[in-house]
């Protein structure tokens, strides 16, 4: 038997991915930041309407021993859409726990990420790395990525939390129906 398994995760998951996802952020030294909740994910990938999916790595051995499943690892990801190529695979977040780096777990959760991917027709994979985090940067360039901050003079921008809300409050435009939009969520 493997000591480990890569699977898409369901919906008794989420306190665990919610661990990972925690350790994630103090390792990114955002852990202030974190925000995310086993609610969250239930709604929002398990919900009428999915937002994401998600493999996990299940450690097939603690888990044997225990009621619900013990998780190493897990990649977060969602489609996205190109006006340039069409359907890209974004992933969100791809991470194993310290103690069990160093066991191809990353590398083989990578690849079925891509294989996903692929399978679904798109196109492009595409990811964030922070400047600074050289091991996962390097990782990721001995797998074939490119920086396409340097190759594209390409940067990515964000409106969150509060500015997110101030520029909503603007009028709604007339040739939208609120409502539908409103039910889509």
């Amino acid at each position: 038997m493997a000591d480990f398994n890569i699977r898409l995760a369901v919906e008794s998951d989420c306190d665990e991915i919610v661990r990972l996802r925690q350790e994630l952020a103090d390792y990114n030294k955002i852990s202030d930041k974190m925000e995310m909740t086993a609610e969250k994910l239930r709604r929002d990938g398990f919900g009428d309407r999915k937002c994401f999916q998600c493999l996990v790595v299940e450690d097939m051995i603690a888990s044997a021993s225990k009621d619900n499943a013990v998780l190493l690892g897990y990649a977060l990801y969602f489609y996205t859409y190109s006006a340039k190529v069409g359907r890209v695979l974004f992933l969100e977040d791809i991470f194993v726990s310290a103690a069990h780096r160093g066991r191809g777990i990353g590398s083989k959760l990578f690849q079925d990420v891509a294989q996903v991917g692929v399978a679904q027709g798109c196109q492009r994979m595409q990811w964030e790395a922070y400047a600074w985090n050289k091991p996962s940067i390097a990782f990721y360039k001995k797998r074939g990525a490119k920086n396409i901050t340097d190759s594209e003079s390409l940067h990515w921008f964000e409106i969150n939390g509060p500015k997110l809300e101030q520029l909503a409050k603007q009028s709604f435009p007339a040739h939208l129906n609120r409502d539908v939009i409103a039910d889509n969520r």
